[in-house]
C-alpha cells in the first residue's frame, strides 16, 4: 500500500510538471516567426483550420463548441493526418477522458470515463450520427469498421450522457465520427504506410463532382503481423494454476490481422431546397483468435459487415431544415472461442425537423424505429456460447425533443428529453437540461451546468445466453430473472473560455450516480466457477477534465489532464467491465516548419487500471510518446512522412478483458514510414 500510495504522488507530480512545463512553453511558441509558414493544408487554408469548431453530437445540430450543453472534444482530420496512425482506436486515446487500452494487435477496450470491455457498450459509437454498435455483443469491433482514417473529418467525443439525444446506451458518452462530404475532396488520393515489421496501410480515393452530383470512392487494404513476427508475444497467465487445464504450454500469438475495406458516398442535389444522399461502406476483416474464459481453439476470427444509408435533407420556405433517413448495419462474424458464427441485421428509419420558434428560439424533434434480427451458428464445439430464441428478432424506438431558448444576449437555456421503447426490455428515457451563461457580450467565456439522465440496456448476448467453458469449469448460465435497464445520473458543471485570439482553455467536473448495474453473480464451488448475468449494486463517478490549447498559423499546441474516479458500494462488484485510470494527461504539439516541413508530437500518461480482484492482474500505467516529420513533396501535391510511435515502450504488458485467464505482450516502439500523392 505504501509503495502504490508513493507511486501515486510520483505519477502526480509527473503530470503537474507536464503542465507547467507547457504552460511555459506557450509564450514560447507564440512568439516565433511567421516567415515561411505553410498557407494550406492539402487545399484548406490555416484560417479555416483555426475556425471555431462547430459541433452536432451534443444537441444533433450544429453548435459553436463554446456553447454547447455537454463537454465535447473534437479530433480534427488534421491531427489525425500528422499523427501518421491508421486505427481510431489508437488516435481516441490522446483525448481527455477516453480510455483505451489494447488486448492485442487488432483488438481494443474503448470508453469514455472507463467502465469499456470489448462486450460491454456503455459507450455509443456513431458513424455520421448513425448507431456503430453491435448489436449481439455490444462494443463494436474498432478493426473492422468500414471507415479509412485519411475520410475523418472529425471525431466529436462527448462525455457524459447522452441518452437524450441519441438513445439507449450513450450512459457514459459518446463517439461520433463523421466523414468527409465528397464535395470536399475532388480529385485522385493515395497513400501507403509500411513499419519496420512489414505491417501495410494502403488508401486510395476518388472524388468528383458533375453537375448536380458529387461522390466518393474510397479503397483500402491493411495487413498486420502477429506480435510474435514484430519482436514482443509473450503470454502470461492470470491463474497459474489453471495452466495445465487451459493449455496454456501450447498458445502462441496469433494477433495479426487483415482487413479490406470500401467506402462510398454520392449525393445529388435535386434542387437547391432538397438534396439526396446514398452510401455503401464494407469491410471484409481476419484476425487470429484470442483466449476468452480458458479455451483459445488457435483458429482465425473472421467477419464482414457491410454499412449502407439513404437520406433526404430538406429545407423549408420558413427557413426550417429536416432529413428522413433510412440505414442498414449487416454483419456476419466467426468466432471461435466465443460463437462459431452469427449474423445481425439491422434496419433503422429516423427523421428530424428542426425550426425556429422566433429568433432566439430553436427546436429540434423526431425519432427512430429500429429492427434486428440476429441468428447463431454452432459447430458443436462444447465451449461455444448458445442462444435460446434463435433466430432473435426485437423492435425498438425513441422520440425526442431539444429545445434550445436564449433568454437573454448571454443567458440560455437548453433542454432535451427522449422515450424509448424496447419489445425485449423495459421502456425507458433519457434527459438533459443546461444552463450556458456567457460571462461577456462577445460569448468568449462561457459557463454551463447541467443535470443528466440516460440509460443502458442489456445486450442481446446478456439476455439469451449460456455458456460452458474448459470441462465445465467455467460456466454462465440463464437468467435467474429478468435485467432492468442501467440507470446514470449525472450533475455537470463546465467552463470554455477564449483567453486570447489564439489562446482557449476548458474546464469540466461532474458528479454521477449509477444504479442497477449490469453485471455478474459469480458462486465458486470448489473448481467450478458458475456466473449469471443479474443487476448488481450501484456505484458513483465523479471528476474532471481541463485543457489549455493554442492554435495559430504556426501551428497547435495543447495539454489536458483528466481525473475519473469510480467507486463501486460493494468491493470487487462484478460489472464486466474495466475502471477508469485514475489519472490521465496528454500533450500534442504541431509545428508548421519552413519548406513545407511539419513536425508533430502526441504525448498520453494512464494511471493502472485497478483489478478490484475481478480481472487477474492490474492493467499497467502507461506513457506513450509518438513523434513524426512530415514534408511536402510534388509542389504540395504529395507528402512523406517518417514516425516513431510509442517511443518510450519497447513492449506493452499483457491487458486482460473481463472474461480472458491469459494474454500476450503487443509491440511498443515502431519505426513507420508514408507516402501519400494527390492530385
Amino acid at each position: 500500500m505504501l509503495l502504490r500510495k508513493h507511486l501515486d504522488i510520483q505519477q502526480l507530480r509527473l503530470i503537474l510538471a507536464f503542465l507547467v512545463l507547457t504552460t511555459i512553453c506557450i509564450p514560447v511558441f507564440s512568439e516565433q516567426q511567421d516567415a515561411n509558414e505553410p498557407e494550406d493544408f492539402f487545399d484548406m487554408s490555416i484560417e479555416e483550420l483555426m475556425e471555431v469548431p462547430i459541433v452536432v453530437s451534443a444537441a444533433r445540430q450544429d453548435q459553436k463548441i463554446g456553447e454547447l450543453s455537454a463537454p465535447v472534444s473534437v479530433i480534427t482530420a488534421e491531427d489525425i493526418h500528422y499523427s501518421g496512425l491508421t486505427t481510431i482506436a489508437e488516435i481516441l486515446q490522446f483525448t481527455p477522458g477516453v480510455d483505451v487500452r489494447r488486448n492485442d494487435r487488432s483488438r481494443y477496450v474503448v470508453g469514455v470515463r472507463g467502465l469499456h470491455s470489448r462486450i460491454s457498450d456503455r459507450t455509443l459509437v456513431l458513424i455520421n450520427g448513425r448507431f456503430a454498435n453491435d448489436s449481439l455483443l455490444g462494443a463494436p469491433d474498432w478493426s473492422s469498421i468500414p471507415i479509412l482514417v485519411e475520410d475523418i473529418e472529425r471525431i466529436e467525443i462527448l462525455r457524459g450522457p447522452g441518452g437524450a439525444a441519441w438513445g439507449a446506451n450513450a450512459s457514459t458518452g459518446v463517439i461520433n465520427i463523421i466523414t468527409k462530404k465528397p464535395e470536399d475532396v475532388p480529385g485522385y488520393f493515395g497513400t501507403t504506410t509500411i513499419n519496420e515489421f512489414g505491417d501495410s496501410y494502403t488508401h486510395i480515393r476518388w472524388g468528383q463532382t458533375q453537375g448536380k452530383w458529387s461522390w466518393r470512392l474510397s479503397a483500402g487494404y491493411e495487413d498486420f503481423e502477429d506480435s510474435d513476427s514484430a519482436g514482443a508475444g509473450m503470454y502470461k497467465s492470470g491463474f497459474p494454476a489453471l495452466n495445465p487445464l487451459i493449455g496454456f504450454d501450447n498458445y502462441s500469438a496469433r494477433d495479426f490481422m487483415r482487413n479490406w475495406r470500401f467506402d462510398t458516398e454520392a449525393s445529388y442535389q435535386y434542387s437547391d431546397s432538397t438534396k439526396w444522399s446514398l452510401g455503401v461502406g464494407h469491410s471484409n476483416f481476419e484476425s487470429g483468435s484470442n483466449e476468452f474464459m480458458g479455451y483459445n481453439p488457435q483458429s482465425d476470427d473472421k467477419s464482414s459487415l457491410t454499412r449502407t444509408f439513404a437520406r433526404i435533407d430538406h429545407t423549408l420556405d420558413d427557413g426550417s431544415t429536416a432529413y428522413l433517413q433510412w440505414y442498414g448495419n449487416f454483419l456476419d462474424r466467426h468466432i471461435p472461442n466465443v460463437i462459431d458464427r452469427y449474423t445481425t441485421n439491422e434496419n433503422h428509419l429516423e427523421g428530424q425537423l428542426n425550426f425556429n420558434v422566433a429568433d432566439m428560439h430553436s427546436i429540434s424533434v423526431g425519432g427512430n424505429l429500429s429492427w434486428l434480427r440476429a441468428t447463431t451458428t454452432g459447430s458443436g464445439n462444447p465451449n461455444e456460447t448458445v442462444f435460446s430464441g434463435d433466430p432473435y428478432c426485437e423492435q425498438w424506438g425513441g422520440l425526442f425533443l431539444i429545445d434550445h431558448f436564449e433568454v437573454t444576449q448571454r443567458l440560455a437555456l437548453e433542454g432535451q428529453i427522449r422515450g424509448d421503447f424496447h419489445n425485449e426490455n423495459e421502456d425507458d428515457w433519457s434527459t438533459r437540461a443546461s444552463v450556458i451563461y456567457a460571462l461577456d457580450d462577445a460569448k468568449d467565456h462561457n459557463l454551463r451546468f447541467s443535470y443528466a439522465r440516460a440509460f443502458r440496456i442489456p445486450t442481446v448476448a446478456m439476455r439469451n445466453s449460456t455458456k460452458t467453458s474448459v470441462f465445465g469449469f467455467f460456466n454462465i448460465l440463464p437468467l435467474e430473472e429478468r435485467l432492468r435497464n442501467e440507470d446514470i445520473w449525472s450533475l455537470e458543471a463546465g467552463y470554455t473560455g477564449k483567453l486570447t485570439k489564439e489562446l482557449t482553455f476548458s474546464a469540466n467536473t461532474y458528479y454521477q450516480r449509477i444504479e442497477h448495474l449490469i453485471g455478474v453473480n459469480n458462486v465458486t464451488v470448489g473448481p467450478v466457477t458458475n456466473s449469471t448475468f443479474t443487476n448488481v449494486d450501484g456505484a458513483k463517478a465523479y471528476g474532471a477534465e481541463c485543457e489549455l490549447a493554442l492554435h495559430n498559423k504556426k501551428g497547435k499546441l495543447s495539454t489536458w489532464y483528466a481525473c475519473n474516479l469510480l467507486e463501486t458500494d460493494q468491493y470487487a462488484e462484478g460489472m464486466r467491465a474495466l475502471w477508469p485510470a485514475k489519472n490521465k494527461a496528454g500533450v500534442t504539439g504541431r509545428l508548421f516548419l519552413p519548406d513545407g516541413w511539419t513536425f508533430n508530437t502526441n504525448y498520453v500518461y494512464n494511471d493502472t487500471v485497478l483489478g478490484y480482484g475481478i480481472t487477474p492482474f492490474d492493467a499497467k500505467s502507461f506513457n506513450r510518446l509518438d513523434l513524426t516529420v512530415a514534408k511536402e513533396i510534388a509542389d504540395g501535391r504529395g507528402e512523406f512522412m517518417m514516425g516513431m510511435s510509442d517511443i518510450l515502450n519497447k513492449t506493452n504488458k499483457v491487458v486482460l478483458d473481463i472474461g480472458e485467464l491469459a494474454g500476450h505482450e503487443t509491440p511498443g516502439r515502431i519505426f513507420f514510414a508514408r507516402l501519400l500523392l494527390k492530385f
